[in-house]
C-alpha cells in the first residue's frame, strides 16, 4: 500500500515536472542595424500590437482592431525613395500583412523594392506546442524518489 502512495505521488510530481508551451518564437527587430543581431522573443499580444502600428505607418488599409490567438513571425524589408526600412517581430496570422498597399510615400518612385514574409516552420518560426521539462522540478523528482526508496526500505 505504501509503494502505491509513493507511486501515485512521484507521478503527480513527474507530471508537474512538465510545461506545455504554445508560444511561436520568432526573431524581432525594427531598423537595419537592430536587424544584424536581432532579439529572440516569444509572441505575444503585445508584440502582435507593435508589428500592427508598424504596418499602419508603412502601409494602406491597417485594421488596427484585427486579432487572433495565433501568431506568425512577419519580417519585411523597404527600399524607396523614403528609405530603407526593415522590420521582424510576431503578428495575429489573420493580418495578411504581405498583400497590404505600401503607402504613397514609398511607391512614388519606381526604385521601390520590397520583401515580405509570414511564417511559422523555417527560420526562427517554430511550430506550436511542444513539451519542455524543467531542470529543477526533474531533480527534486530525483530526490524525493530516493527519499521514498530509503522511507520504504
Amino acid at each position: 500500500m505504501n509503494s502505491t502512495k509513493i507511486l501515485l505521488a512521484l507521478g503527480l510530481i513527474a507530471v508537474s515536472c512538465f510545461t506545455y508551451t504554445y508560444a511561436l518564437k520568432c526573431y524581432s527587430c525594427d531598423t537595419k542595424d537592430s536587424c544584424k543581431s536581432p532579439k529572440k522573443i516569444e509572441c505575444n499580444y503585445n508584440y502582435a500590437n507593435k508589428t500592427t502600428n508598424y504596418l499602419d505607418l508603412h502601409h494602406t488599409g491597417v485594421n488596427r482592431n484585427t486579432t487572433s490567438y495565433n501568431f506568425e513571425c512577419f519580417s519585411e524589408d523597404i527600399k524607396s525613395n523614403s528609405g530603407e526600412f526593415r522590420y521582424k517581430g510576431c503578428i495575429y496570422n489573420n493580418i495578411n500583412a504581405c498583400q497590404l498597399p505600401l503607402r504613397p510615400s514609398h511607391t512614388s518612385g519606381s526604385s521601390t523594392q520590397h520583401s515580405c514574409q509570414k511564417c511559422n516552420t523555417k527560420n526562427y518560426c517554430n511550430p506550436a506546442g511542444r513539451a519542455s521539462i524543467n531542470g529543477f522540478a526533474l531533480i527534486a523528482l530525483v530526490v524525493v524518489g530516493f527519499m521514498g526508496r530509503y522511507i520504504c526500505a
